[in-house]
């Protein structure tokens, strides 16, 4: 058998698995397009170089997805609970400048510190609101001017706390969503994004953890924790799996 037909059958497999006909997958053909065709090949690389020097605990390749999500897909809202230094925002505003985007960006954290050179660079297109989600996701919406089409999740990694940033966003996000949660390897947050995907399973496509570099860091006992993996799942509310 070639590889084509074990593919072919793998994916005929997987599909009546989950028992989704063909007139129910989705067709992103309404999805927003952006016409390129005079200059499709120019990019200015100097700007990656924020991938380097963004205050951010993210390895080489989650600053890259990051990064390269972002200019990709294009959100018009995007969200990120959990900023710190602003280091991820920093990586968002870029590609959002260099795709030439009119986005906007709201940050969350209950003790931000992000440095004033740093805050100079995002702020023309960034809210950034002091408190806890999911109680302060009202007032994102509303300076964000919609519901969000990106979210990044990287707040509290224990189970409870993944749980309550991971439902509690829900009602703020538009169908076709891309949620990112950050540390999805670590085993609380693998834990929590376990049962949230399970619960919801009827409105998200799960795309799992799409990096593979991961940190370790040694603790008293000497057992190492890892930390990394970028997981990604789509909102997708007009799905329907029998």
């Amino acid at each position: 058998m070639s590889i084509m037909n074990r593919v072919a059958e793998l994916v005929s497999k997987v599909l009546q698995s989950r028992k989704i006909s063909g007139e129910n997958l989705p067709i992103d053909i309404d999805l927003p397009v952006y016409d390129v065709t005079s200059f499709a090949s120019d990019i200015n690389l100097s700007a990656l170089d924020v991938i380097q020097w963004a205050p951010v605990w993210m390895t080489r390749a989650e600053r890259l997805l990051l990064f390269t999500l972002t200019f990709t897909l294009r959100p018009s809202r995007y969200l990120e609970i959990g900023t710190f230094k602003g280091g991820s925002a920093l990586l968002v505003n870029t590609a959002m400048n260099l795709a030439e985007s009119n986005g906007r960006i709201v940050c969350v954290d209950p003790e931000p510190k992000i440095a004033p050179e740093h805050w100079q660079r995002i702020e023309h297109r960034t809210t950034l609101l002091t408190g806890y989600s999911p109680d302060i996701l009202p007032e994102a919406v509303k300076a964000a001017g919609g519901k969000f089409d990106m979210v990044l999740i990287d707040g509290d990694h224990t189970y409870k706390g993944v749980m309550r940033d991971a439902i509690g966003v829900m009602p703020y996000v538009a169908d076709g969503a891309y949620l990112l949660f950050h540390d999805s390897i670590f085993v609380q947050v693998a834990k929590g994004l376990r049962d949230f995907a399970h619960q919801y399973q009827k409105e998200l496509v799960d795309f799992g953890t799409l990096t593979r570099e991961v940190t370790y860091q040694e603790r008293e006992n000497d057992t190492p924790v890892r930390w990394g993996g970028l997981r990604m799942m789509q909102v997708r509310r007009n799905i329907n799996v029998c």
